[in-house]
């Protein structure tokens, strides 16, 4: 049990890092990593998991290019 606990939780941190590192990109590389993933993955595979995560991070930048950021003034 606890080599299972091991193994997720280091998976857990690799999902964090893989985030981490597609919300460095830049749209364009982003539009083209997706292109590049396969059209249908087996589910629970890499393949899936990385092309979820780069679907949410452009889903992100969709709904947070939508909202007007007002510069924050001191007092």
């Amino acid at each position: 049990m606890q080599i299972a606990a091991k193994l997720l939780a280091e998976l857990g941190d690799t999902i964090e890092a893989v985030k981490a590192h597609l919300a460095k990109m830049d749209d364009h590389t982003l539009n083209s990593l997706l292109e590049a993933m396969p059209g249908k993955s087996l589910a629970g595979s890499a393949e899936m998991a990385m092309t979820i995560l780069i679907y949410r991070e452009i889903e992100t930048r969709k709904r947070d290019g939508n909202v007007v950021q007002f510069p924050i003034t001191q007092r």
